[in-house]
């Protein structure tokens, strides 16, 4: 299936029709859509408005809460839960993340878990909500199980992501969001709306062989072995076992069960160099991305790029000449 540009105006605009027509408020629908057109942008397309058609569709079973009463318990000075009353995961992760950020500036450490949320989108959006107020960021977050663990044939492990954001003076922030598959669950959709085959060593079929053909997977594959599989279990242990909520195949499921809340756990680390006594961390972050830059590269490739980069550039495409959106996504948008 081919793919259409679309003006970002036009596309945050289709995005939030959608959502307030599905009975979204306007400003969470219009935190929804920021989320999304990020993913969009940066080239995380598994993340961006192809999901729009998911969130309408639970919001219209009853799986997700539309009038969602946010609430904090603060623990102790560093220390907060967020209860997000099953409403929309990227405006819980957004609540959490500004929390984290007051905490860290007044005690250097802000540590918010997250409880009772759902599907929150690409966690780089939380990590450049921190590091444009000069701050560290550490998110990570569960999800329902497709991914096998380390030599197992059966699905286990969600693909539990986890993001670091560091900020860089006078230039875009050092980002890393990887899920702990190897890869999201959210490009073998894309795969499939696109009509593309995935990569190799990516997923297995329901006899637990290796496939390339999205539409014959049965299960992922965590990255990097058993590397993958124990960082997948540490995030389930961080998010989900730590907020006392379901954790591997006990989570509901994001796709068949519509009418269920998800009850998903997420955690946010914030934390103010400045206050570790380190005001020069910035400064210091931009030498590093500059040496490593400069490290002479393999045959082949033309330089090494630091994390961010890539997404960097994306996204001036994308301002240049509109954001790419798989025709089947944009039908259901503009319907």
């Amino acid at each position: 299936m081919t793919t259409v540009r679309v003006n970002e105006g036009k596309l945050r605009e289709l995005a939030l029709n959608k959502l307030t027509l599905a009975g979204l408020d306007h400003a969470t629908a219009q935190e929804v859509t920021d989320v999304l057109v990020h993913a969009d942008k940066t080239g995380v397309h598994s993340h961006g408005v192809m999901r729009v058609e998911h969130y309408c569709t639970r919001l219209a079973a009853g799986g997700l809460n539309k009038e969602a009463k946010f609430s904090i318990e603060q623990v102790s000075p560093s220390v907060a839960v967020l209860d997000s009353d099953d409403g929309m995961g990227h405006s819980a992760l957004i609540a959490a993340t500004e929390h984290g950020i007051e905490m860290a500036s007044e005690t250097g450490l802000g540590f918010v878990s997250v409880k009772n949320t759902s599907h929150c989108g690409a966690l780089s959006y939380f990590m450049e909500q921190a590091t444009s107020q000069g701050m560290i960021a550490i998110a990570m977050t569960q999800t329902d199980t497709c991914v096998a663990p380390h030599g197992g044939a059966e699905r286990f492990l969600g693909t539990n992501p986890i993001a670091f954001g560091f900020p860089v003076e006078g230039s875009h922030p050092m980002i890393v969001d990887m899920a702990t598959s190897a890869t999201a669950f959210g490009k073998l959709l894309h795969a499939k709306e696109t009509g593309q085959e995935i990569g190799k060593g990516l997923a297995i079929d329901k006899d637990g062989n290796e496939t390339t053909n999205p539409h014959e997977v049965e299960n992922l594959l965590p990255f990097g072995g058993h590397k993958g599989s124990g960082i997948a279990l540490a995030i389930d242990a961080l998010t989900g076992v730590l907020m006392g909520a379901n954790f591997g195949n006990h989570i509901t499921r994001m796709y068949g069960e519509y009418d269920k809340m998800r009850k998903l756990a997420s955690l946010v680390i914030i934390i103010d160099p400045t206050r570790l006594g380190t005001p020069l961390f910035s400064a210091t972050m931009a030498v590093m991305m500059h040496e490593l830059r400069e490290v002479r590269p393999v045959p082949g490739v033309e330089r090494v790029k630091a994390p961010n980069d890539p997404q960097v550039e994306y996204k001036a495409q994308c301002e240049e000449h509109g954001i790419p959106v798989a025709e089947g996504v944009y039908d259901y948008l503009i319907s």
